[in-house]
């Protein structure tokens, strides 16, 4: 490759990209599809090999957005699936620059201009060695890389194998175009018998030390468990005739956040422990009654673990603290009636269900009522689509529209999984670990030789990325259960057995970037010019052999 030559691509590439305004969330997402048109002229202009390409639809998708791909074919059928995400997030924090947020050059000399306030390090990277702009470091700079590499690979008559580029909305938020993808990878296997090798992803990577570089096999996963508390209605007068449902959610969280048991530790990665985003009662106007429910979802990001796994461990805690909060009533009661020389007891049996669990308790009572909750789950979808609600207040009202149906009538705790759902991913999963393991200290060296960096393999992204639908290690009984207990369904539909059938490897290899997602996003020129292409290029190759 003519590295000069590749590095004036680049730049003309990352350039007419970062002005494509493509607003995470928004039908200016659909910006991109006009770029890749042009890109895709050009593409066919030069290539040598056979091309299929082409604007791709998200399925079902409430923004009509898409997937631009392009395939080339060379010399075998193992294929690199390269991928980038083509959206950004929003330029409020840009202020007045706002009209200037994607044009890199001119956001440069606004900032040389001292008009902006910049702490100490940031001014010392307008030195000429760093490219700002939103969207420029976050993602496409890594895209445009991709690009600029396939049109170099297809002008080669000779090239080892085959290579697919696909370009992705909505990373940022719900992965429709990732979730797409894996329609794509299953027609162009059926099309040309493709055997997907290495799923490849530039996403940034932020420096611990200026000398050493971060690739990453693998990606951690995230779950977001969500609880329903049903109490039992009661003035507060009249207290211990009823139960309180933030007594429920508060006890499950106690008992939860935070907790050690779900720290995991895999090859050099160690995930945090889990969370809690939200936690509310289900009143919506003031009166003196208890609230009927209560309702909470949390963030659980494993490493190896899976969701039944953890939806069960939850449960048994949240047994322990249905057994408690009864306990601490109880007490309480029996206290209050010793003021009046009485005696007596409360007691409620521990009710705690996963979402599968109770639609089959009712099913018992009242028979099928799959229609129900699917016409209930078909209106939330429409409501969450056209912005009226979130997708966690979906899940809470599909929840209460199931308790409807249960007769018993005391408290009751239901717990089900909310999107958006990834499984964590890494190399060892596979049988192609140790070929992967290989890759990479080949990979070590010839960055230590051509650019004397020292590189670091860490073994998962921790920041949540488009590669955890790229393998799929569960097993079935664990894939049904996703199935029985991701709720809200159609906002996040997932091919499950597609992505487990086309499970590849994944590396993530991208720039030197700094500041994701704030006005001052940069990516390094040199990283962006030279060092990553000449190490995709290399990876690109080892894959073949």
């Amino acid at each position: 490759m003519n590295l000069e030559k590749l590095k004036t691509r680049i730049n003309d590439i990352v350039l007419e990209y970062a002005k494509t305004v493509t607003h995470t969330g928004t039908k200016l997402e659909k910006n991109s599809e006009e770029f890749f048109n042009k890109w895709f002229k050009n593409l066919k202009e030069i290539s040598k090999l056979p091309l299929d390409y082409g604007i791709y639809p998200c399925k079902d998708d409430y923004l009509e957005r898409s997937v631009a791909y392009s395939l080339i074919r060379g010399k075998s059928k193992k294929t690199v699936v390269m991928i980038h995400h083509s959206d950004t997030v929003d330029i409020e924090d840009f202020g007045k620059l706002k009209d200037i947020a994607y044009d890199p050059e001119k956001i440069l000399e606004k900032y040389k201009s001292g008009e902006v306030d910049l702490i100490s390090e940031v001014k010392n990277d307008l030195d000429g060695k760093w490219m700002f702009g939103r969207g420029i470091c976050d993602m496409k700079a890594g895209g445009s890389i991709q690009m600029a590499l396939m049109e170099e690979y297809s002008k080669d008559e000779n090239f080892p194998g085959s290579l697919l580029l696909a370009a992705v909305p909505d990373e940022e938020n719900l992965s429709a175009g990732m979730r797409t993808l894996t329609y794509i990878l299953d027609d162009l296997h059926k099309k040309y018998d493709l055997e997907y090798i290495l799923m490849l992803d530039g996403e940034p990577h932020m420096r611990e030390k200026d000398d050493e570089m971060i690739i990453y096999d693998g990606s951690i996963g995230k779950v977001m468990p969500i609880c329903l508390a049903r109490g039992k209605l009661t003035h507060v007068g009249q207290v211990y005739q009823g139960l309180n449902p933030i007594s429920l959610i508060s006890e499950i969280i106690s008992l939860t956040d935070v907790n050690p048991m779900f720290i995991e530790k895999r090859g050099n990665t160690v995930s945090p422990a889990p969370t809690w985003l939200y936690s509310k009662d289900r009143k919506y106007v003031y009166d003196v009654s208890l609230p009927i429910s209560a309702g909470a979802y949390m963030s659980v990001l494993p490493l190896s673990r899976t969701p039944d796994e953890i939806m069960n461990e939850l449960k048994n805690i949240s047994l322990k603290a249905f057994g408690k909060v009864i306990k601490r009533t109880d007490e309480s009661y029996k206290k209050y009636l010793s003021f009046y020389g009485e005696e007596g007891e409360i007691s409620y049996p521990p009710k705690v269900f996963l979402f599968k669990e109770l639609v089959d308790e009712v099913k018992k009572e009242k028979g099928d009522i799959e229609e129900i909750l699917k016409d209930k789950e078909n209106d939330l979808t429409k409501k969450v689509f056209d912005g009226e609600i979130s997708i966690p207040e979906a899940v809470f009202e599909l929840i209460e529209s199931l308790l409807l149906n249960y007769s018993y009538r005391g408290p009751v705790v239901v717990w089900g999984m909310c999107p958006p759902y990834y499984p964590s991913v890494n190399n060892m999963e596979l049988e192609s670990g140790e070929f992967m393991n290989s890759v990479m200290e080949k990979t070590e060296k010839f960055i230590e030789d051509e650019f004397s960096l020292k590189l670091k393999v860490q073994n998962y992204f921790t920041g949540i990325c488009d590669l955890s639908l790229a393998m799929l290690n569960l097993s079935d009984e664990s894939i049904k259960y996703v199935e029985e207990n991701l709720l809200m369904w159609n906002t996040f539909p997932l091919a499950l057995d597609l992505i487990k059938k086309y499970s590849m490897s994944v590396l993530n290899v991208g720039p030197w970037g700094k500041d994701l997602h704030k006005y001052t996003e940069r990516v390094n020129k040199d990283d962006m010019f030279k060092k990553i292409p000449e190490i995709m290029d290399f990876i690109i190759k080892e894959m073949y052999k």
